[in-house]
């Protein structure tokens, strides 16, 4: 389960509202020098997320990156092999930095950006045994 905060969530909700209607990808025109870019390898870039969870899996969040392929594409599967090799060395990598890895399916109604990309997620501190989240019209009290 992945969160952000009902004020970040409505930055996020304009933000990518606004992306959507002008048709462009966001992912595709990332490069070295841009604000939040990381790393570039040969067929992956490295970036934050500028809109990162607040929570996941019931925890906070220290770090929270994402793993975007060069090319265009919405599925791991079209990865050709060079590029399967390098996305598992990468990932790889940053498990056992402690991030967890997560990535939608190109068909999931959560999915904002229809480019493929990997959610890079460091989790700190002890599972949060108590969290209230409101959602219209649910009310989630997890203990």
């Amino acid at each position: 389960m992945s969160y952000r905060s009902r004020k970040e969530n409505k930055t996020y909700s304009r933000y990518t509202k606004n992306v959507q209607k002008a048709g462009v990808c966001e992912f595709c025109d990332i490069k070295e020098g841009d604000e939040g870019f990381v790393k570039e390898l040969t067929y992956f870039k490295v970036i934050y997320n500028k809109f990162p969870y607040t929570f996941f899996d019931y925890h906070k969040i220290t770090d929270h990156l994402l793993v975007i392929p060069k090319k265009h594409t919405d599925t791991i599967s079209s990865f050709t092999a060079d590029e399967a090799l390098e996305y598992t060395q990468l990932v790889g990598d940053y498990e056992a930095k402690g991030y967890d890895v997560f990535s939608r399916a190109p068909s999931s109604k959560q999915k904002s950006v229809p480019h493929q990309h990997t959610h890079l997620i460091k989790p700190v501190g002890k599972e949060i045994k108590t969290m209230i989240y409101t959602k219209k019209p649910f009310i989630r009290v997890v203990h």
